[in-house]
């Protein structure tokens, strides 16, 4: 098991070095590494030798150190390469690359929570869109933290919501019988069928068509 050694320990690949004001963190290496990695002129895919590499320059980019520890860890990461056979000019293109891409990621971070920070800034306010005369109250508010949305009075969402009354005597087609001769009528009103009805009811009982 780890213990503090000097207002030192190491956790894996972290050694965590406390004092009277702070906390700080550095690489640790054991004292047995040897810094063998796959030599540059093996027969393995590029990728495979690099793998090393990239692991340790990725480390001191994204890992919170000193930067005295990041000067110190990219000596040791050179070494390393030339007693392995890697040209340097490799390695320095990569943490080139490695840097500027971890750059774009923090700035397109920035961006996002500015944006972000906008937007919980910005108030917005609706009102009914009645005609083009309306977008003249925009004016009144453009040196502010206001932002004025619009909304029609009949929307799609709003008759897709709204409750349809229930008709207990709908208008439509309908279809009358006759007990006695078995004979059937189909009309169509666009008034209830119940009005409808009793108007033929009228018209039976008084023989006189204008009531129907």
């Amino acid at each position: 098991m780890t213990t503090e050694v000097n207002n030192t320990i190491n956790y894996l690949d972290i050694l965590v070095c406390r004092n009277n004001i702070n906390i700080t963190v550095e690489l640790y290496r054991k004292p047995t590494e040897t810094g063998t990695v796959i030599h540059f002129k093996s027969n393995h895919p590029y990728e495979h030798k690099m793998a090393a590499f990239l692991y340790y320059i990725n480390r001191i980019i994204t890992m919170p150190i000193t930067e005295k520890s990041k000067q110190n860890e990219w000596k040791t990461i050179i070494a390393i390469a030339e007693n392995n056979d890697f040209p340097v000019n490799i390695l320095t293109n990569l943490k080139t690359k490695i840097t500027n891409r971890e750059k774009q990621k923090r700035n397109q971070t920035q961006r996002q929570q500015e944006v972000t920070t906008q937007k919980n800034k910005n108030k917005w306010v609706t009102f009914t869109y009645h005609s083009p005369l309306i977008r003249r109250i925009t004016n009144l508010f453009k040196q502010t933290n206001v932002k004025i949305g619009f909304r029609a009075t009949n929307i799609t969402q709003k008759q897709l919501n709204s409750k349809k009354q229930k008709h207990d005597d709908p208008s439509g087609i309908y279809k009358l019988k006759c007990n006695t001769c078995n004979k059937v009528y189909v009309g169509q009103s666009g008034r209830a069928i119940g009005i409808r009805f009793k108007e033929h009811i009228r018209y039976i009982r008084s023989n006189n068509s204008t009531s129907a």
